[in-house]
């Protein structure tokens, strides 16, 4: 009897031992150099109903630096896809000899020696086994300059952490480009992706312009690590993927995006859910639901998309998805935030009736942001982004104090006639609003760009050469948002050539240091009736810090706002302020399709519209007589005037007690003798610095 109790123990044992989950073929480099990508590839001697389950298999790594710093970071299920381009389109190829119960860890050292790391797995039932007990080992190697992690740096401005000419430093990180949320079909054809050539084409016209760029990770047709895959047809339906099967191919097209993106210099902020994916009904009658396709409906039977925040399993499956991201990308050293949804404001058109949805979605925002975080170990920001902030104040100003940053978006339809808005000034007065109201969060404009009406002109045809694109750029990076604001409609950059108008801004800002977070936005104009008028005619945007030592700024002619362009052949009638002569539209004019367009053409293009070129900024912080050394920059180049001279202004006081400062723009452009403007979009940048001139 005895003998038969010790063999039923250790038959139970060994039973114990082959079902627990087991590592083999660790296959990883011994060495790598600081900031790049370290990866390990291995198997597991079982598959597992839902790989992509912390609860059913949850495999990770804890990797010791040499400092004895722990990071835990997660594995991911893996499957090889190849690609080929023919017919002009994406063709993408399963790899056989990445099959099996593949499975792989990415990981970036942050310092330079000897590190070590262990592999652990655990399955449902909470048995967990490392290969032999195995501690495994590599070299961090140093390098002359490489870019690292994209954070925070104060309560405005983000940083980067960078190796320089072999010296570890942080430099100024402003996010500049567009967004280029996905990729097209051939002849729009479902089944013919463009993917990843297309993506390259977009990556290649960024570098040297850009070092920012947003996509879309749902996006059915196109990018989509679950939903409908419509190159994947089964029974005459596109093949559905969610929860235990997410998209590999798709994964796989990501890869090769974020690594093409990162060796081109362009940072990438992954937005992962947007409402469009949940429409239903309640926000488009007129058309079929997206909500239709939805596997949140079709598989997981939702009653409604409000369920998505509150319903248990959807939430599971959702931090799956996060896990899943992470684990995958989040080595990347050019992710620089990840981004919960598009316009989160718009889910709430689907839950009318809800009284809660505010509360609910707020209530996602934390559980889920507190999950990234905790998953994360390079601590990537979090953000999500609201079409507007006025209709949801709850959600909107409660948001500041869960996420790193919060985004908006802002569209504005300033091609109709009766328009007297400035896009420009739409997006700073944005961001003011924003830190006027919670002054210690940072705030970006995610996507902005140009409403238009039925039978409107196109904006493509009224701004081939991207003047108001310059001009808003311009104007919103000194508005203290993180960066200038993000332009949405890239087809348009992308068949203008209009990449150029980011690349001045991102010269003029890669020798800039971390602005403080006590720098303010102003402008030197007077809002009448919507619409800014500035003295002399020149329009300045600046940013000033609270010492008032230090003030960058952007100032132009006003006869290059889009509404000036328009009178070169819009009928108009004037009106007078006491900044002088402003003017206005009629309320019936209709304006000539071919008027913006030829702006740049000799015959057409703007002359002063006034006699002085004197600016005049308002100090309070510096002391009577402290002299400014001013510089100014070319809006075309992005580089130091070499035709303008280095100028001083002195503070001065009126008769008022009132303290400022005047110094002239440069009469090199807007030359008020001979009534001309000489350059193509009558503007300059200016560094103003009390007693400190800058190193440039």
């Amino acid at each position: 009897m005895k003998k038969i109790k010790l063999l039923a123990l250790f038959f139970l044992i060994t039973i114990k031992s082959f079902c627990q989950p087991q590592v083999s073929n660790p296959s990883f480099p011994s060495s790598v150099d600081l900031f790049d990508l370290f990866e390990v590839s291995f198997n597991l001697n079982t598959s597992y109903s839902n790989p992509y389950d912390s609860t059913n298999i949850m495999v990770y790594a804890v990797f010791t630096s040499p400092d004895n710093t722990s990071y835990q970071v997660n594995a991911f299920y893996y499957e090889g896809y190849s690609f080929y381009q023919q017919d002009g389109y994406e063709h993408a190829v399963l790899d056989p000899t990445n099959l099996g119960y593949c499975w792989r860890i990415r990981f970036t050292p942050t310092c330079i020696g000897n590190w070590n790391f262990r592999i652990f797995a655990e399955d449902a039932n909470g048995n967990t086994q490392m290969p032999n007990n195995d501690t495994y080992t590599f070299t961090c190697t140093s390098v002359a300059n490489s870019k690292g992690f994209i954070s925070m740096a104060n309560s405005r401005f983000m940083k980067r952490d960078a190796v320089i000419n072999g010296q570890r430093r942080y430099n100024s990180f402003f996010p500049i480009g567009p967004n280029v949320a996905w990729y097209n079909n051939k002849d729009n054809n479902t089944t013919q992706p463009l993917g990843i050539y297309q993506y390259e084409d977009y990556i290649d016209s960024l570098y040297n312009n850009c070092n920012y760029m947003r996509i879309w990770l749902t996006r059915y047709q196109h990018l989509s690590l679950y939903g409908p895959e419509y190159t994947q047809m089964e029974s005459g339906h596109p093949k559905v993927y969610f929860d235990s099967i997410l998209n590999q191919k798709d994964s796989a097209e990501l890869d090769y995006i974020i690594t093409y993106a990162a060796q081109h210099g362009i940072a990438v902020m992954p937005c992962i859910l947007t409402y469009g994916d949940f429409q239903n009904m309640n926000m488009d009658p007129s058309s079929k639901t997206k909500w239709d396709n939805n596997p949140f409906n079709t598989v997981l039977h939702l009653e409604n998309p409000c369920e998505f925040f509150t319903n248990k399993k959807a939430k599971t499956i959702t931090k799956n998805l996060f896990r899943y991201i992470v684990a995958r990308w989040g080595y990347a050293t050019n992710i620089m935030s990840w981004e919960f949804w598009n316009e989160i404001d718009n889910m709430f058109y689907m839950c009318d009736g809800n009284k809660h949805i505010e509360q609910d979605v707020l209530a996602w925002h934390e559980e889920m942001a507190a999950y990234i975080r905790s998953i994360d170990p390079f601590n990537h920001c979090v953000s999500t982004s609201m079409g507007s902030k006025i209709d949801f104040p709850y959600l909107y100003s409660h948001l500041f104090g869960v996420l790193d940053f919060v985004q908006e978006h802002l569209y504005e339809n300033i091609q109709n006639a009766e328009s007297k808005r400035q896009l420009l000034y739409c997006l700073y007065k944005g961001v003011v609003t924003g830190h006027t109201k919670y002054p210690s969060t940072p705030f970006f404009f995610g996507e902005f760009g140009f409403g238009q009406r039925p039978g409107n002109p196109t904006y493509a045809d009224k701004d081939p050469f991207g003047i108001d694109l310059h001009n808003s750029l311009w104007a919103s990076l000194f508005s203290t948002s993180m960066g200038p604001a993000s332009f949405w409609q890239w087809p348009h950059v992308n068949s203008n050539g209009l990449y150029r108008r980011f690349k001045p801004l991102l010269i003029f800002c890669q020798n800039l240091p971390v602005p403080s977070s006590t720098f303010i936005p102003a402008h030197t104009g007077h809002e009448y009736d919507c619409v800014l008028a500035f003295p002399n005619n020149i329009q300045t945007y600046y940013m000033i810090n609270a010492s008032q030592d230090t003030i960058y700024g952007w100032s132009q002619d006003t006869a290059f706002a889009y509404q000036s362009l328009r009178w070169l052949t819009d009928s108009t009638f004037m009106d007078s302020t006491h900044w002088g002569l402003i003017r206005r539209f009629k309320q019936d004019t209709v304006y000539d399709p071919l008027g913006y367009v030829y702006t740049l053409n000799q015959t057409k293009k703007p002359i002063p519209s006034y006699n002085s070129n004197t600016i005049t900024l308002p100090i309070t912080n510096q002391p009577v007589g402290s002299r400014y050394q001013v510089r100014w920059y070319n809006t075309e180049t992005g580089n130091l005037h070499g035709s303008v001279p280095i100028t001083y202004a002195i503070v001065q006081q009126d008769s008022h007690g009132n303290k400022f400062i005047s110094f002239q723009f440069p009469s090199q452009i807007r030359n008020l003798q001979q009534h001309t403007i000489n350059n193509t979009f009558g503007d300059a940048v200016f560094i103003a610095v009390v007693n400190n001139p800058l190193n440039k």
